[in-house]
């Protein structure tokens, strides 16, 4: 009796972490471990920053599309935290090598372009090597840090990002704005003036042209047709899934 009572006591406070679970591991891609890690932390930024965050993989989807799968997925399992259903769903289709993120509420908000294509390049490159639990690691790093930067009233885009080499880059023009104003000074500080003009070393009368002709020939102009790019990218537009909801995200093939 002493023994069940003891594991009560340790199992009762793991429940709520397990109460929904964000780890449908349908392919068979994780390890137990793999995915209880997973689901700790899954649940630990559900707690911190009222996001909810899930990982969803399949072998197969049948003829659905992964945005049309990952949006219903995450709508009809009830995912999503507070009114606006704040939150990202991480597909993975294994027979297919596709890969979606479906984002919702204030989460369509927080990955914009800049944090896609973060969220999308480690995904992505772990994706490739079939380390499918680095993959979903990145994922929620990635994510840890765009709710760390959103809860301080800030987002990771493009001056975040390349913060430090837009420094560098400032450094090198101030360097070398403040070499050429130097050598300007130093150059207005030389009183000794080149000849420009070969007069001053010709003999007076000793140079002389009787005669001077132009000739014009012909002229040549050739046209060249300016192309136009017409390519887009429907990646981070919004859409509506079939429950009538909004979401955000975008996908490819990992392969």
């Amino acid at each position: 009796m002493k023994f069940v009572f003891l594991t009560l006591m340790f199992l009762l406070p793991a429940l709520p972490m397990f109460s929904q679970d964000r780890v449908a591991d349908n392919a068979g891609l994780l390890s137990a471990g793999e995915r209880i890690n997973l689901m700790s932390r899954l649940n630990s930024i559900a707690s911190s920053y009222n996001f909810d965050l899930v990982i969803v993989t399949e072998n197969s989807i049948g003829g659905a599309s992964p945005m049309n799968y990952a949006d219903d997925f995450f709508d009809y399992k009830g995912y999503g935290s507070g009114n606006d259903r704040d939150g990202c769903l991480f597909l993975v289709v294994t027979g297919t090598w596709d890969y979606w993120f479906s984002t919702s509420g204030r989460g369509e908000n927080i990955l914009n372009s800049t944090a896609y294509k973060k969220l999308e390049s480690d995904a992505v490159k772990s994706l490739r090597a079939d380390n499918y639990y680095a993959a979903f690691n990145s994922f929620l790093d990635d994510w840890e840090k765009f709710l760390a930067l959103d809860a301080q009233g800030r987002s990771y885009n493009f001056f975040y990002r390349w913060n430090v080499v837009l420094v560098v880059i400032c450094w090198l023009l101030g360097t070398a704005i403040g070499f050429i104003v130097v050598m300007a000074w130093k150059s207005g500080m030389n009183s000794a003036l080149a000849k420009t003009q070969a007069e001053s070393y010709a003999v007076p009368g000793s140079l002389a042209f009787t005669e001077k002709k132009d000739t014009f020939l012909y002229s040549t102009v050739t046209k060249t047709k300016r192309q136009t790019d017409d390519s887009s990218s429907s990646s981070g537009r919004t859409h509506t899934s079939s429950s009538g909801r909004s979401h955000g995200g975008g996908g490819g093939k990992y392969r």
